[in-house]
């Protein structure tokens, strides 16, 4: 089912983006993209995908996975923050990887599209 998406970013408590994007959402799986990035979250099992045209990160619970396409070679990356919650259309995934020095916290609001 086609959503529209209201998307904040942040680094520790400064927003760094807003965003107004449309989604997908199909089998508990929220997929959408913006200029950059494609992103799939999975709400079942709390994972995080992201992917450029370098890379794809993979967080979940307890670990990340970096794979560098262009060596074609992956990195495991320590997690030392994870929150993440749904409710009511409402999306907070929370995280910090040893390699970052501030938490990245994603807010996403789903809505239907009115058509």
């Amino acid at each position: 089912m086609n959503k529209e998406l209201i998307i904040n970013t942040y680094e520790e408590d400064t927003l760094l983006f807003k965003e107004n994007l449309l989604g997908v959402f199909e089998n508990n799986i929220l997929q959408y993209e913006n200029d950059t990035d494609t992103f799939k979250i999975n709400l079942t099992d709390h994972t995080l995908e992201k992917e450029n045209l370098e890379s794809v990160l993979k967080i979940s619970p307890n670990e990340a996975l970096l794979t560098l396409k262009e060596i074609n070679q992956s990195f495991i990356i320590k997690i030392n923050k994870h929150n993440f919650s749904n409710e009511k259309n409402k999306i907070s995934i929370e995280y910090l990887l040893e390699s970052n020095e501030h938490p990245i916290k994603i807010e996403i609001e789903m809505s239907d599209i009115n058509a």
